[in-house]
C-alpha cells in the first residue's frame, strides 16, 4: 500500500524559447543579451497580468505554471503581441522572435525543481510552435474551447522527440501576429489556381499528343555507300608487249615438247613473263613429272610421291604431288595444267 504524494499538482505548463537565439549570440553578443533582457521585461509583465508563476528562466527559455489553462493561453497571446509590436519598430537583426508551447498535465514539485512527463510534453510541444506562435495540445484545447476568442488550427497527431506516445496538437492563429522572416510559414496557393494550373498542364499533354501522331514520320536519310573505282590496269611498254609476245612463242613450242625440253622453254617463258601464273604452274607440272620415278603396273596401289628435284638457278622454288597413276599404269596428268599447284 503507498502513501498519497502530497508533491503532486495539475498544472498548465507553459515554455518559451527565442529562435536562433545560439546564432544571435555568435553574431552580436553585446545586442542580443540587450534584446534578450527587454523580451524578459515584456514577458514578466505579461505573467504578472494573467496570474502565471515563473518557475525557472534559463537565458532565453522560460518555465512557467498556471493554476488555470485560460490564464496560460491568454498569457501566452498577450506576449507575442507585445513582442510583435516591438519587431515592428527595429531592423531584423534586433528583432526576438518567441516560440510558445503549453500543455496542461500532472507534474511533482520536489524542492526547486518540477518533474513528470508533463514537463516534457510542454518542452516539446515547444519546438513544435512557428516563431511568434503559440502550440497547444489536446489537452489544452479541451479546457479552453468556446472560452478564448482566438481562431485554433488542429494540426492532428504529432511524434515529439523521447515522448513515448504522439500527441494530438493545435495551433493558435494570433491576430497581427508576424513570422520571423528568416522562418516564414508555408504558402499555399488557392485552390482556384490549383485547378487552372491541373487544366492547363492536362491540355498542354492533350495537344502534344495529338500533334506528335499527326505529324509525318521523317523520311529516313539515304545512306550512300561509296566504293573505290576498279584499278586501272598497269601501262605497258612496247619492250613489254614484246617480252609476253616472245614468253608465249616459247609456251606453245613447250606444249609440243617433252620432258627436260619442256622445262626449258617454260623456264624461258617464265624469265620473259615473271608474272606470269599459267607459265609457273606449268613450270611446276613439268618438273615434278620428270622427277618422279616410274610405277609398276603391279605397284600401282601403293606407290609414294617422290621428292621433287632442286630447281635450276634462278627458277622458282615449287611445291608439287606425285601424280596419281592409273590402272594401266601411266602416269595420268602427262599433259594436263594442274592449277592448284603453288609456286613458293
Amino acid at each position: 500500500m503507498t502513501t498519497a504524494d502530497g508533491n503532486r499538482r495539475l498544472k498548465a505548463i507553459m515554455f518559451t524559447d527565442i529562435k536562433g537565439y545560439s546564432a544571435m549570440m555568435g553574431q552580436d553578443e553585446a545586442g542580443t543579451v540587450k534584446a534578450v533582457l527587454e523580451h524578459r521585461e515584456i514577458v514578466r509583465e505579461c505573467l504578472s497580468r494573467h496570474e502565471g508563476e515563473e518557475h525557472e528562466t534559463i537565458g532565453d527559455a522560460f518555465v512557467v505554471l498556471f493554476d488555470s489553462v485560460v490564464n496560460a493561453v491568454r498569457c501566452g497571446a498577450d506576449i507575442q503581441a507585445h513582442l510583435a509590436e516591438r519587431n515592428s519598430k527595429l531592423p531584423p537583426q534586433e528583432q526576438v522572435w518567441l516560440r510558445i508551447g503549453i500543455h496542461l498535465g500532472d507534474i511533482i514539485l520536489q524542492g526547486d525543481g518540477i518533474y513528470g512527463d508533463g514537463v516534457n510534453v510542454a518542452a516539446r510541444v515547444q519546438d513544435k510552435a512557428e516563431p511568434g506562435g503559440i502550440s497547444i495540445t489536446e489537452q489544452v484545447f479541451l479546457q479552453i474551447d468556446g472560452k478564448v476568442d482566438m481562431p485554433i488550427e488542429a494540426q492532428g497527431k504529432v511524434e515529439l522527440k523521447n515522448i513515448r506516445n504522439p500527441h494530438s496538437l493545435y495551433r493558435l492563429k494570433l491576430d497581427g501576429t508576424k513570422f520571423a522572416p528568416h522562418d516564414p510559414p508555408p504558402h499555399k496557393q488557392p485552390w482556384w489556381l490549383v485547378i487552372l494550373l491541373a487544366v492547363l498542364a492536362i491540355g498542354g499533354a492533350g495537344m502534344w499528343y495529338l500533334v506528335g501522331r499527326a505529324a509525318p514520320p521523317p523520311a529516313p536519310t539515304p545512306v550512300v555507300i561509296q566504293t573505290a573505282a576498279p584499278a586501272a590496269p598497269a601501262p605497258t611498254t612496247p619492250a613489254v608487249d614484246e617480252k609476253r609476245a616472245a614468253a608465249g612463242r616459247k609456251i606453245n613450242a613447250a606444249m609440243a615438247a617433252q620432258g627436260q625440253a619442256r622445262i626449258d622453254l617454260l623456264r624461258e617463258a617464265l624469265a620473259l613473263d615473271p608474272e606470269n601464273a599459267a607459265v609457273q604452274n606449268m613450270l611446276a607440272m613439268a618438273m615434278a613429272n620428270v622427277a618422279a620415278p616410274s610405277v609398276a603396273p603391279a605397284a600401282a596401289s601403293t606407290a609414294a610421291a617422290a621428292p621433287a628435284a632442286p630447281a635450276a638457278a634462278g627458277a622458282p622454288a615449287v611445291k608439287a604431288t606425285a601424280p596419281r597413276a592409273k590402272a594401266g599404269g601411266n602416269v595420268e596428268g602427262e599433259t594436263r595444267i594442274k592449277r592448284a599447284m603453288v609456286v613458293e
